[in-house]
C-alpha cells in the first residue's frame, strides 16, 4: 500500500469515526492480499479512535482458534470496560455459547435456535451497551480466520449500529473463503457499509520507494527490478531493498519477507507454492498434493495477487531455495522423491525424473538406475559433466546389480576425467575387478584403459589391457572400431603397452575406417581423428591428416565429443606443422570448456594449445596455458600427462632466459614410466634444450639421443613430432665437433625433404649453414628465413636473422647485417625472448654515418620500411617480415616520398644511403 492508498483509507476511517460522534454507526471492511498494510491501518485507526476519546476493542482472528466458538467476540469483550455485574453476564453468555454454538456450519447462517438466537442478541446488547458514554470501535484483523458463531454475532451487531456511536472495522484477505464471503457480502449490503481494498504498489509507487530508499541514481537501475521481484508487495519491496543496501551480497531480507507472507497464507497455499519449488512448474502440483485442480488454481491466484508469483513462477531466484530450506531437509527429499515418481509415471524425460531422484536422495525402484544413467547421458551431452558425475554417483549408491554397477562406474570414470576432479583408488580397484569379471564391453574397457592412461595409473591400465586380450569382450558389436582406434592411439601416445593390446581383426593402411563394421556417430569421429594423427606420426604419406583433423574439429562440439577426438584432431594439426589452423580451434575450446566448469577438459586443452604456442614462437603464451594446466590439475592427477605442458613451460622459459624459473621445474615430480609415452619424449626434449642453453652439452647429448632411439623403436620418428636430430647438431656444433654436426644435420635435411616440413627445413638449413664457410652459410640462410616465415615460427625465425647478421658482419656487408639485425631484434622482443634480444642491436643503436639526409627524420617505424626497401623487398614482403598490413608499408613510403622529394624506390634508396643497391637481395 503506497502512502497516498493509505492516506485515502485512513481518511475514509476517520471521516467514520467522525460520524460515530455524531451517533451515525457504519461498517468498513478492509481487503487486500497478504502483506498489503491491512494490519498497519487497523492499528493506525485503533490508536486515532483512543486518542479521540472513543473506546477501541481490537481483536485478531486466528487459523488455529478458527473452532473455537465465540473466540473473537471474547477478545473484543475482555478489551470491554464492563462493570462486575456486566462482566458475570458475559462470561455466563460466552459459556452458553461455547455449550450450544458448537460445530455450526460453514457459510452465512440463514436461521437460529431459539437458544443461539437469545445468546447472540444479549452479546450484541452488552456491545452496544458501550456506545452511549462515548464512541466505540470495534476491530477485527483477519476476520477470514474467525469462527461461524462470531461471525454470526457480528453481523447481527452490524444490522443494529447505523443510529449509534459504533463504527466496526474487519479486515480479510483476498477470496476470504466459504466460511466468511457470506458475511463480508452481507455486510457490504447494509447502506451503513463501506468497502476499502488495498492493491500492490504501482510501478510510480515503487519507484518512488526506491528513490527514497536508494537515492535517484540507484532507483534509475533498481527500480525496475524492485517492482519485478516484489510485484508490488511493500514486504517484499522493503526485503528486496534491504539486500541492496546490503551490498547485495545475499538476499536473505528477501527470503525472510517473501516466508512472513508465506507464513500468513492458507494452509494449502503453502502447500502449493513448496509444490512449485520441488517442480518448477504448476501444471503437476494438483497430482503431487493430491488436491482438486480448481483448489490448486485458486491458491495459485491467490499467491500471484501477493506478489509471491508471476504467471506461475517465482518472481525472485532465491524464492524457490527458501521455500525448501524452511520445509527442511527430510521433508524437501521426501517431496522431491514423491515428485521423481510423479515425473517417472507421466513419462517424464530423464533428466526431469533424476533432478528429482538426485534431490531426494534416490528412490529404490527398479526404473530408477535406468533413468539416472540415461539422464547423465543426456547432460554429458549438453556440457553439464558436473550434474552428469552427482546421477552417476547417485546410481553407484544405489544399485544392487553387480554388472549395472561397473558399468556406472566405468561412466562415472569418464565424467569425472572432463571435471578434472580426483578419482577414488578405490573405484579403480573395483573398475580393474570388472574387466576380470567380464562386466564392462570392449568399448567401456577401452575408455577406461585411455583414463587410467591420463591420470597416470599405468599398473591399472595393464592389467585392464591384459586381461581384455584374454577374454572374448574385444569380440563385442561395440569393440572393433573403438578396438582399432585404441590400437593407433596407444601408437601414438603410449607405444610400449600396444602389444598388450589385442590384434585387430581389420587393419587398413590408409587410415579409412574398417568396412562392414557397424559404428556410433562418436566412434567414427574417434578413429577418423586418431588415425588422422597416426598417419602425422608414422613415416609414409600423411596429405590427408590435416584435411581429416579439420573435418573432425569443424563437426565437434566440446559438450558432444569425447576429449580424446577432439585432441587427437588439434595434434594432428599441430604436428602436421598447422599450429596457425589448430589455435582458433583450441582457443574455442577452451572458452568453452571453462565456461561449462570442466576443468579436466581445460587442462588438456591448455596442455595443446602451450605446444601450439611453442610451435609459433609465443614463448609467453606457452608459459601462460601450460601454468593453466598445473593450475587445474591437482598433483596427485598428473599422471603422464603432465609431460606434454611441463615439457612446453621448460622450453619456453629457457628461451625466454628465465633460468632460475626453468630450474625449478627440473624437480617437478614425474613418474619414471611417463618417459615411455609421447608426453615423455617432448619432456626428453625440453630437458635436453635446458642443458645446451646451460652448456651442458654431454646431458643435452644424452637426452636427444635418448628421444631419436624412443621414437624409432615406436615407429614415430618423424620431424613434425620432434626434430632430434636438428637439437643433436646443434649441440654437436656446441662442442666444436662440425663434421658430425653436419652429417647427422644432412640427415635430418633429408627427412624434411619427405615430410615437408618448413619449420624444421627452416632450423635444419639455419642449423646446417653454421658447418659452411661465411659466403656458403649466407644461402642457406636465407632459404631459412623464407621457410621460417612460411612456418610461422617467430622464434626460430628471430635466432636465423640473427645468424644472417652475424653472416653479413662476417662478410662485410654491415650496412645489411644493420638492417637484419633490426628485424632480428624485433621479433626477438615480440616473443620476449631476452637472451637473443640482447646479441642484437635495437634501433637506437644505428651509426651516424648511415643516418638518412640532413634535415629528414624517419620514425622507427618508416626506418624499418626503408630499410628493407633498399635491400630490395616488395610491399608484400616488408609487409611479412614486420608483421603489418601491405596498407601500412605503402603509406609509410608515401609520407617518404613526399617528405625526400622523390618519386620511385630507387630514388628512396640512393636519398637514404651511400650508394644505391639496385639489385634485388633476399635478405
Amino acid at each position: 500500500m503506497s502512502a497516498r492508498e493509505r492516506a485515502r483509507a485512513a481518511g475514509l476511517l476517520s471521516g467514520m469515526l467522525d460520524g460515530a460522534l455524531a451517533g451515525e454507526g457504519a461498517i468498513a471492511t478492509v481487503c487486500g492480499a497478504v502483506a498489503m498494510g491491512r494490519t498497519t491501518l487497523l492499528a493506525d485507526f485503533t490508536r486515532r479512535v483512543r486518542a479521540a476519546g472513543g473506546l477501541a476493542l481490537p481483536a485478531v482472528a486466528s487459523e488455529s482458534e478458527e473452532n473455537i466458538p465465540l473466540g473473537v467476540i471474547a477478545q473484543l469483550l475482555a478489551e470491554a470496560p464492563l462493570s462486575e455485574s456486566a462482566r458475570e453476564q458475559a462470561d455466563q453468555l460466552l459459556a452458553h455459547g461455547r455449550a450450544h454454538m458448537t460445530g455450526m456450519p460453514d457459510g452465512p447462517v440463514t436461521r437460529l435456535s431459539a437458544v443461539d438466537a437469545q445468546i447472540v442478541h444479549h452479546l450484541s446488547l452488552l456491545l452496544l451497551g458501550l456506545a452511549p458514554a462515548r464512541p466505540v470501535a470495534i476491530v477485527v484483523d483477519d476476520i477470514h480466520h474467525a469462527d461461524v458463531a462470531s461471525l454470526t454475532c457480528l453481523a447481527y451487531l452490524g444490522r443494529r449500529i447505523r443510529n449509534t456511536a459504533v463504527v466496526a472495522v474487519f479486515s480479510h484477505s483476498d477470496g476470504p473463503g466459504d466460511r466468511c464471503a457470506g458475511f463480508v457480502e452481507q455486510s457490504l449490503r447494509l447502506p451503513h457499509a463501506r468497502g476499502i481494498r488495498l492493491t500492490p504498489l504501482d510501478a510510480e509507487q515503487v519507484r518512488e520507494v526506491v528513490t527514497d530508499r536508494l537515492g535517484e541514481d540507484c532507483a534509475q537501475w533498481a527500480a525496475g527490478w524492485a517492482l519485478r521481484v516484489s510485484g508490488g508487495n511493500p514486504l517484499l519491496l522493503d526485503g528486496a531493498l534491504s539486500d541492496v543496501q546490503g551490498a547485495g551480497q545475499s538476499s536473505t531480507g528477501y527470503q525472510r519477507a517473501f516466508l512472513s507472507c508465506l507464513r500468513r497464507t492458507p494452509a494449502p497455499a503453502t502447500q502449493v507454492v513448496r509444490a512449485l519449488a520441488v517442480l518448477g512448474a504448476p501444471e503437476r502440483i494438483s497430482r503431487l498434493l493430491g488436491l482438486e485442480a480448481g483448489e490448486v488454481a485458486h491458491c495459485l491466484a491467490t499467491l500471484e495477487a501477493a506478489g509471491l508469483l508471476n504467471q506461475g513462477a517465482f518472481r525472485h531466484p532465491d524464492a524457490a531455495a527458501a521455500v525448501l530450506a524452511d520445509l527442511g531437509p527430510e521433508a524437501t527429499a521426501a517431496l522431491q522423491r514423491e515428485a521423481a515418481e510423479l515425473t517417472y509415471a507421466e513419462g517424464c524425460p530423464a533428466s526431469v525424473v533424476a533432478a528429482h531422484l538426485l534431490a531426494g536422495e534416490g528412490v529404490r525402484a527398479p526404473w530408477a538406475m535406468s533413468v539416472l544413467d540415461s539422464a547423465a547421458a543426456t547432460v554429458l551431452a549438453e556440457g553439464r559433466p558436473a550434474t552428469a558425475a552427482e546421477y552417476l554417483r547417485l546410481a553407484c549408491r544405489l544399485s544392487e546389480d553387480k554388472g549395472e554397477l561397473a558399468r556406472i562406474r566405468a561412466a562415472l570414470l569418464l565424467a569425472e576425467r572432463r571435471l578434472g576432479t580426483t578419482v577414488p583408488e578405490q573405484r579403480v580397484t573395483d573398475l580393474v575387478q570388472a574387466v576380470r569379471t567380464g562386466r564392462l564391453s570392449g568399448g567401456e574397457t577401452l575408455g577406461v584403459v585411455r583414463a587410467l592412461l591420463w591420470s597416470g595409473r599405468v599398473r591399472a591400465a595393464e592389467d585392464v589391457l591384459r586381461h581384455l586380450a584374454a577374454s572374448d569382450r574385444a569380440a563385442t558389436a561395440d569393440a572393433p572400431l573403438e578396438l582399432d582406434a585404441a590400437r593407433l592411439w596407444l601408437r601414438c601416445s603410449y607405444a610400449p603397452l600396444l602389444e598388450l593390446l589385442p590384434d585387430g581383426t581389420d587393419d587398413t593402411d590408409d587410415g579409412q575406417e574398417p568396412s562392414g563394421v557397424p559404428s556410433t556417430t562418436e566412434s567414427r569421429r574417434r578413429y577418423n581423428a586418431v588415425s588422422a594423427l597416426e598417419s602425422v606420426l608414422t613415416p609414409g604419406p600423411s596429405g590427408r591428416a590435416v584435411p581429416k583433423a579439420e573435418q573432425v574439429l569443424h563437426g565437434s562440439r566440446l559438450h558432444g565429443t569425447d576429449l580424446d577426438t577432439i585432441e587427437c584432431a588439434l595434434l594432428t594439426l599441430t604436428y602436421a606443422d598447422r599450429p596457425a589452423l589448430a589455435s582458433p580451434h583450441c582457443d574455442e575450446l577452451i572458452s568453452s570448456a571453462e565456461s561449462r566448469g570442466e576443468r579436466g577438459s581445460a587442462a588438456r586443452l591448455h596442455a595443446v594449445r602451450a605446444e601450439i604456442c611453442v610451435r609459433l614462437g609465443d614463448l609467453a603464451g606457452a608459459v601462460r596455458h601450460s601454468s593453466a594446466w598445473f593450475d587445474l590439475v591437482p598433483p596427485d592427477e598428473w599422471g603422464m600427462a603432465v609431460g606434454a605442458p611441463l615439457a612446453s613451460k621448460l622450453i619456453a622459459l629457457t628461451a625466454m632466459g628465465r633460468e632460475d624459473e626453468a630450474t625449478e621445474l627440473l624437480y617437478v615430480p614425474t613418474q619414471e614410466a611417463m618417459l615411455q609415452s609421447r608426453p615423455g619424449l617432448h619432456y626428453l626434449h625440453a630437458r635436453g634444450r635446458y642443458s645446451l642453453a646451460m652448456r651442458d652439452w654431454h646431458s643435452a647429448l644424452s637426452d636427444f639421443q635418448h628421444c631419436g632411439e624412443l621414437m624409432a623403436r615406436w615407429g614415430v620418428d618423424v620431424p613434425g613430432l620432434i626434430a632430434w636430430r636438428n637439437d643433436v647438431g646443434e649441440t654437436l656444433l656446441g662442442m666444436g665437433e662440425r663434421d658430425r654436426a653436419r652429417a647427422v644435420l644432412e640427415e635430418q635435411a633429408r627427412c624434411t625433404e619427405r615430410g615437408g616440413s618448413p619449420r624444421t627445413r627452416g632450423a635444419t638449413l639455419r642449423l646446417l649453414a653454421a658447418t659452411y664457410e661465411p659466403r656458403k652459410r649466407l644461402v642457406l640462410l636465407r632459404q631459412a628465413v623464407d621457410a621460417l616465415q612460411e612456418s610461422g615460427d617467430r622464434y626460430e625465425l628471430a635466432r636465423t636473422l640473427a645468424d644472417l647478421t652475424d653472416t653479413y658482419h662476417a662478410v662485410g656487408e654491415t650496412r645489411r647485417a644493420r638492417v637484419i639485425g633490426s628485424q632480428a631484434r624485433i621479433v626477438a622482443d615480440a616473443c620476449e625472448a631476452e637472451p637473443l634480444s640482447r646479441l642484437l642491436p635495437s634501433d637506437g643503436d644505428r651509426p651516424d654515418s648511415e643516418s638518412p639526409a640532413p634535415g629528414v627524420v624517419l620514425t622507427d617505424a618508416e626506418q624499418r620500411v626503408a630499410d628493407l626497401v633498399a635491400l630490395g623487398h616488395t610491399n608484400s614482403e616488408i609487409a611479412k617480415m614486420l608483421y603489418i598490413t601491405v596498407s601500412t608499408v605503402e603509406q609509410h613510403l608515401t609520407r617518404m616520398y613526399r617528405r625526400m622529394g622523390v618519386n620511385d624506390r630507387t630514388q628512396l634508396a640512393t636519398s637514404l644511403f651511400t650508394g644505391a643497391h639496385r639489385e634485388t637481395v633476399k635478405a
